[in-house]
């Protein structure tokens, strides 16, 4: 809500701004041949860029609000939540813009119930979490990460598709950690 006041305010005041030094005296502009008009235009271009801005506006969210069994993780509940989980860890870094990520978000749900007990799911959003992304070297998202015994050993990158999630997951969960032995 405060970036859309913000883009109005932005807008409306660089419109007044114009409409006020940039005096048309020949006509020809009637959206800038005065202050107001010149606001109000320019409250309308900077609606048009916030709504045009590529952002979600699902991105105001509280990050801790779960979204099923997909919970969300902050940078400093990481390591708490993933690193020293006692069952393996999936983490879908995303981002709120992204719109595969969108797309693979229920789907992760649905697996998140099929897999409960045996598999934990967090999400980070790689654009709250820069640290967390650039640790775990995240060029693109969204890119799933299994968590085992704190360390990765799992990596997906792009939105596949349930069936194929599936079948990496299972592999995953049937893979016997190597000990050092």
């Amino acid at each position: 809500m405060l970036s859309l006041i913000l883009s109005l305010a932005v807008g409306a005041a660089l419109g007044a701004a114009l409409g006020y030094f940039g005096q048309c005296s020949s006509g020809t502009c009637p959206l800038t041949a005065t202050w107001w008009r010149g606001a109000l235009f320019g409250a309308g271009f900077g609606l048009l860029f916030h709504f045009s801005s590529g952002r979600d506006m699902a991105s105001a969210r509280v990050l801790n609000d779960r979204e099923g069994p997909v919970v969300p993780v902050a940078e400093d509940q990481f390591e708490a939540t993933v690193l020293r989980s006692d069952v393996p860890v999936i983490v879908d870094f995303y981002a709120t813009w992204c719109g595969p990520c969108k797309r693979l978000a229920p789907t992760l749900v649905k697996l998140a119930g099929e897999f409960e007990g045996r598999l934990k799911f967090v999400k980070v959003d790689v654009d709250r979490a820069q640290g967390l992304a650039a640790r775990y070297e995240i060029r693109g998202v969204p890119t799933l990460l299994g968590f085992r015994d704190g360390k990765p050993a799992l990596s997906l990158v792009g939105a596949l598709d349930e069936k194929a999630l599936r079948a990496r997951f299972e592999d995953f969960l049937g893979a016997v950690p190597d000990r050092g032995t």
